[in-house]
């Protein structure tokens, strides 16, 4: 299974115990001793969870966190990004930045980005994505 690089929204999810996202991150955990994300999704998760108040996620998150590969942004995430930002742009399709720097960052480091928000992402050429939040096929 290859390395992933989780959203800020399937992370969210498994914080909040959605069952389909928990079963992928267990499966996921027997092949990586670790789970992957940005600086932005600990940011975005981070920021959230502080003003909502929500102590006891806030714990958990840390906990998990620390736990965690979090990927830092560099040089060569930002110039991706801005390879993905001119590409978009020309196209006509424009996602948020923080959006482009996390595909640039599963792109840099060889990852498949974990997202439910798949539209985002879709049209990334070189990204490879997943989503772990919807039910399976049948």
């Amino acid at each position: 299974m290859k390395k992933a690089l989780l959203d800020t929204n399937i992370l969210s999810y498994f914080l909040r115990g959605e069952l389909q996202v928990v079963t992928k991150l267990s499966e996921y955990q027997q092949f990586h001793s670790n789970l992957t994300f940005s600086i932005l999704t600990y940011y975005e998760i981070k920021s959230g969870l502080l003003y909502k108040d929500a102590g006891k996620l806030l714990q958990q998150f840390e906990i998990l966190a620390n736990g965690s590969e979090i990927l830092p942004l560099d040089l060569e995430i930002a110039n991706v990004a801005s390879i993905i930002y001119t590409d978009l742009r020309q196209r006509g399709l424009l996602i948020t930045p923080i959006d482009l720097l996390i595909a640039a960052s599963a792109i840099q480091h060889d990852c498949v980005l974990i997202t439910a928000n798949i539209k985002h992402f879709q049209n990334i050429f070189n990204l490879e994505y997943d989503n772990w939040a919807a039910p399976p096929l049948s």
